[in-house]
């Protein structure tokens, strides 16, 4: 381990507990660039030139960053990359009965979930490719060691004295061997960053990453889904700003789908363009524009790491059904319970997300 950089002091990023917590928002795949620190107690992660590190308390977050950006660019950056500047909190419009108890539940227990949006094109692009089939702390891994590769992009220590580095450029990737990117961690699919490596160059790199900002958001799905590896999930994580981006249907998602959100008829379909459709339209019903966000918020809840967070909600809120109304508020509570209970992932299963 290398000694730490210079760091800028802490400064309070001025956001509330319902608006933000760390965990649940860093820590839930829309980014693999954040780790915990070894305590614990701070987060680190990289936002284009920059290291960050963010820790929180009972009242809000706080920020620190190494690096050439001056104080005013590193914070906006922080709050468009979390954006703190558009949407809302899950737990401020979590309302209408048409919308499942789970989500209320999820919503709840995690209220400071917030949609993440990864700045470049390029690593949300290679980051998403690589996600598919895989789990988040492989990706997070597979991901570092990519950019680990290149020493000349090496920005700094965090404060336990770890190495961070940039995201790799479209050269850079293009002069990995597909034996260095298996050297590297990325397994099968290192023949499909290879290959889209190469037709990225083709296309004009990061240039032509940035031209597709001016289509809408079909016409972009359409032009990286031409691309190796890339799937309709991968498309969907870099094709709109959050927290309006459409929702990414993976499995993880088709698993809650057809627990609470499909009609019965729809449940036992093969998983294809139409369902994918469906599902996606299902998402948009019940919470409109902010479906992307609705869904980052459920599927954080079915994450291991939280799902014993919503357990201690609905004890918590059933017990306090139970003060207020009596034993009929009670049956109430426990006939949801059972609900959810029935529709969630086995603890085997959850496990295997993060």
């Amino acid at each position: 381990m290398a000694a730490a950089d210079a760091f800028s002091p802490w400064s309070d990023l001025c956001v509330p507990p319902d608006a933000l917590r760390l965990a649940p928002t860093l820590l839930s795949g829309m980014s693999f660039r954040w780790h915990p620190s070894a305590a614990g107690n701070i987060y680190v992660g990289v936002l284009s030139d920059c290291i960050y590190e963010l820790r929180e308390d009972d009242a809000t977050v706080h920020w620190r960053v190494c690096g050439p950006a001056d104080s005013d660019r590193a914070r906006a950056q922080l709050r468009e990359h979390l954006s703190l500047d558009r949407g809302v909190t899950a737990s401020a419009w979590a309302g209408g009965g048409q919308l499942p108890v789970q989500f209320f539940h999820a919503a709840a227990a995690l209220p400071g979930v917030r949609v993440v949006s990864v700045l470049s094109r390029l690593e949300s692009l290679v980051s998403f490719m690589g996600s598919a089939n895989n789990n988040i702390k492989r990706n997070m891994q597979m991901v570092a060691s990519l950019c680990a590769n290149f020493e000349e992009n090496r920005l700094g220590c965090d404060s336990e004295g770890a190495a961070l580095f940039s995201f790799p450029s479209v050269a850079q990737l293009c002069s990995l061997s597909e034996e260095r990117l298996w050297e590297l961690g990325w397994g099968y699919r290192a023949p499909r960053l290879h290959k889209l490596s190469r037709q990225l160059e083709e296309r004009g790199g990061e240039a032509w990453l940035d031209s597709l900002a001016r289509l809408c958001d079909e016409e972009l799905r359409a032009e990286l889904v031409a691309l190796c590896g890339v799937g309709r999930k991968a498309a969907a994580r870099c094709s709109s700003a959050a927290p309006r981006s459409p929702v990414p249907v993976d499995t993880h998602c088709l698993q809650m789908a057809r627990r609470f959100l499909l009609p019965p008829a729809a449940r036992d379909k093969s998983f294809g363009p139409a369902l994918y459709e469906q599902i996606s339209a299902c998402f948009v019903d019940l919470f409109g524009p902010l479906a992307g966000w609705a869904f980052m918020t459920l599927f954080a809840g079915e994450l291991a790491d939280f799902r014993r967070r919503a357990a201690a909600c609905r004890v918590e809120t059933r017990a306090a059904r139970r003060r207020r109304s009596g034993c009929e508020a009670e049956a109430q509570s426990a006939e949801a319970d059972r609900a959810v209970e029935a529709s969630s992932p086995s603890g085997k299963r959850a496990s295997r997300y993060f």
